[in-house]
């Protein structure tokens, strides 16, 4: 990043490291290493784990419902548990650094269990992750565009792309949910208990001043009263960006779920005529028009040391 970004400096308690590393803004990032790269690009890895989706979803329509009689999961509950774990795993990769990117933007990633509680990057990260999914099935689409106009007439290769398609739009549909649910409920919930506890702390210092005699003491507490007041400040801002956050992510959604739509139709017919034609059109179609600028980031440098000086 060329500026600091820190947002909302709050404490979330995670159970553990493996938590942070399975929901939105806090996703492991999957891309190859530069070495693995010159063999396995991201968007490969993102193939594969969504064909391995495919294939669990279809394992999962065949299973059976019925539990065994000595009790414990059915067959089919066991591999809705397996598809849950598989959609997470491409979920991790869309999110994950493209390949040719050349953004300044990166994902702040948990690496120790002392960083998971103090998950203080979550918001912008979200909106990170989608803007990183977004590119990545352009990029996907592409390389499928490639191959299908190469053999037009190939009916495997171009199934293979729509559920491949499919089952990563499923998944960004899903992220996008989630960030904004959480910009809805949980967000703007931080925000407000921060500014509770800066608020005190002001009060705090207000009511210590008349009392200090030292002029050292005096200053000290005058200049941290300055910074928690400018803090508010950049509280209140947080707020206004995390709502143009929320509404670029909300827009995105109606486009989104009419692509699903349009191409589940699309699918489902060709499947039932073996007749690519209607596929190797619909490719034609660009996913280039969503809106894959990212929107504003929360940014405020912040000193956790000065809110702990008295």
């Amino acid at each position: 990043m060329k500026k600091t970004i820190l947002c909302f400096a709050l404490t979330l308690a995670f159970n553990n490291i493996i938590l942070a590393g399975t929901i939105g803004g806090e996703r492991p990032d999957r891309s190859p290493s530069w070495v693995g790269s010159i063999i396995n690009k991201n968007e490969d890895l993102i193939i594969k784990k969504a064909k391995e989706v495919v294939q669990t979803e279809k394992r999962v329509d065949k299973a059976k419902s019925k539990r065994p009689w000595y009790g414990g999961k059915s067959e089919k509950q066991k591999l809705i548990k397996q598809l849950e774990a598989k959609e997470n795993e491409l979920k991790n990769c869309l999110s994950s650094r493209p390949t040719d990117n050349k953004s300044d933007y990166v994902k702040h990633i948990v690496k120790t269990k002392e960083e998971a509680f103090n998950d203080t990057n979550r918001p912008n990260n979200e909106v990170i992750e989608l803007t990183f999914s977004l590119e990545n099935i352009n990029t996907i689409i592409k390389k499928y565009e490639e191959r299908v106009n190469r053999n037009p007439s190939n009916y495997d290769i171009a199934i293979e792309y729509y559920e491949t398609y499919l089952v990563c739009l499923k998944c960004l549909i899903d992220m996008h949910n989630e960030f904004i649910s959480s910009a809805t409920n949980e967000y703007p919930k931080m925000i407000s208990d921060y500014k509770c506890k800066i608020t005190d702390q002001i009060k705090e210092i207000t009511k210590e001043l008349p009392s200090k005699k030292d002029s050292e003491n005096i200053e000290l507490l005058k200049n941290n009263k300055k910074y928690l007041e400018t803090l508010l400040t950049a509280l209140d801002e947080a707020k206004i960006t995390l709502a143009s956050q929320k509404k670029w992510a909300e827009d995105n959604l109606p486009k989104l779920e009419e692509r699903k739509s349009t191409s589940e139709t699309t699918l489902n017919t060709a499947r039932i005529t073996k007749d690519v034609s209607g596929l190797v059109t619909g490719i034609k179609t660009k996913f280039e028009c969503l809106q894959v600028s990212m929107p504003p980031l929360i940014m405020f440098k912040m000193d956790e040391n000065k809110l702990k000086s008295k």
